[in-house]
């Protein structure tokens, strides 16, 4: 039987490792707490801000700016930019199945409207 470590995939560990540190920068940058509703993606030295608090994205985008020399420095990466994004989670909970894998219709549209965005 194989241990735990070997199963995971190095990729998807420095991803979360990644998202674990970009939350951590962020929430200490708006002075919350981690456990704040929001997700944050690193893709082509872009960061996109998921959240399901219209209030946080709002006074997120008011400071994306100062956000961004913040991340920039802290990571010590060039951020070229920041997309913040509201997310309805609460729309989430009437599911469609889809195979193996279940997500909502809305959910599915906002993820396609990422994916469009990124391109």
């Amino acid at each position: 039987m194989k241990k735990i470590n070997q199963l995971i995939n190095r990729g998807v560990d420095q991803k979360l490792h990644q998202m674990d540190t970009l939350a951590e920068v962020i929430a200490h940058f708006f002075s919350i707490s981690v456990e704040n509703r929001f997700w944050p993606l690193l893709k082509n030295q872009r960061i996109t801000l998921l959240t399901d608090d219209p209030h946080f994205a709002t006074q997120a985008r008011f400071q994306q700016h100062l956000l961004c020399k913040h991340l920039s420095k802290c990571l010590n990466i060039n951020i070229r930019g920041i997309d913040i994004k509201v997310i309805g989670l609460h729309l989430a909970s009437a599911e469609q199945k889809m195979g193996d894998f279940s997500t909502s219709s809305h959910a599915a549209h906002i993820m396609q409207s990422i994916a469009r965005a990124r391109h």
